[in-house]
């Protein structure tokens, strides 16, 4: 495998990422909206573009990442909340039979967790959680050094969780700056640096409702480290301290004192998720064969 290459996708509400991965790295990358509003067939097709755009000779598989529910044996995405036209789409037979390759599907927020545990494998870190906050709030677990998807890979669909007149979708993603001060959490992040009194409240008030979604994580998973990514992460320094403050209301206290709360600063995780997640499905499938 170190001398082939796989498309890497990892595909959003708003945006896809494509990238190349090859020897344990990836080599080239590339970042473009996506309309959310595209029929499946449509969808497919730019994906396919997406991925005639950036797959080499000696390209062997594609991994692809999408914020949904996945059948991974088969790679059918369910229910796509974001995503409305995906309600149950056999991803991977379509690609395959338009590539003429191999295709592996998962979760995006799985893709992203997989990445993170294996960029902090030197640290010992066995429990972790990867929370990515963009167009909605997604959760995935490595539990004991193994990503735990569920019987429906349906497991850290956070955002689905009932919370005050909503879901946390409403209030600890993207959503909650567009909803709630008419403006995206960019826009926010940028008024909040240049001393904006009401986006820095904007931003407390995420903390505060973030605190909340994590403190039910907390009680279920106790994992060792939870690390943040997805576009509103990148606002980290504007909500963490809100965050740490609201924390401390969790009925154990030394949970929160031996937690650890990260922003992700690995560029590529989502994608080299993605490709680790192909490799561990080859090498199982060879061990079942022999």
């Amino acid at each position: 495998m170190k001398q082939s290459s796989i498309v890497v996708i990892d595909l959003g509400g708003t945006k896809i990422n494509v990238g190349l991965y090859r020897s344990g790295k990836i080599a080239y990358q590339c970042i473009k909206p996506f309309d959310a509003q595209l029929s499946v067939s449509e969808s497919i097709q730019f994906i396919l573009q997406e991925i005639n755009d950036v797959k080499a000779q000696d390209t062997v598989a594609i991994a692809i990442g999408v914020p949904s529910i996945v059948d991974v044996e088969h790679g059918i995405v369910y229910n796509a909340i974001n995503i409305k036209a995906w309600q149950k789409v056999a991803l991977k037979k379509e690609l395959e039979q338009l590539t003429q390759l191999p295709v592996y599907v998962n979760n995006d927020v799985n893709c992203f967790t997989k990445g993170e545990h294996s960029a902090h494998s030197e640290q010992g870190f066995q429990n972790v959680v990867g929370l990515c906050l963009g167009t909605g709030l997604g959760a995935g677990f490595v539990i004991k050094d193994q990503l735990y998807t569920g019987t429906n890979c349906c497991a850290g669909e956070l955002g689905g969780v009932q919370y005050l007149n909503a879901t946390f979708d409403s209030y600890c993603s993207g959503q909650f700056f567009i909803e709630n001060f008419g403006e995206c959490g960019a826009e926010l992040a940028k008024k909040a640096n240049e001393g904006d009194n009401k986006a820095k409240v904007a931003f407390e008030l995420f903390g505060q409702h973030l605190a909340s979604a994590i403190s039910h994580l907390l009680l279920i998973i106790d994992p060792q480290i939870i690390i943040l990514g997805g576009s509103v992460a990148k606002s980290y320094d504007l909500f963490i301290d809100s965050l740490w403050l609201h924390l401390q209301s969790f009925p154990y206290p030394n949970v929160i004192k031996n937690l650890i709360i990260e922003q992700s600063q690995q560029h590529h995780s989502a994608l080299l998720g993605a490709a680790q997640l192909y490799l561990d499905s080859q090498e199982q499938q060879a061990c079942f064969a022999s």
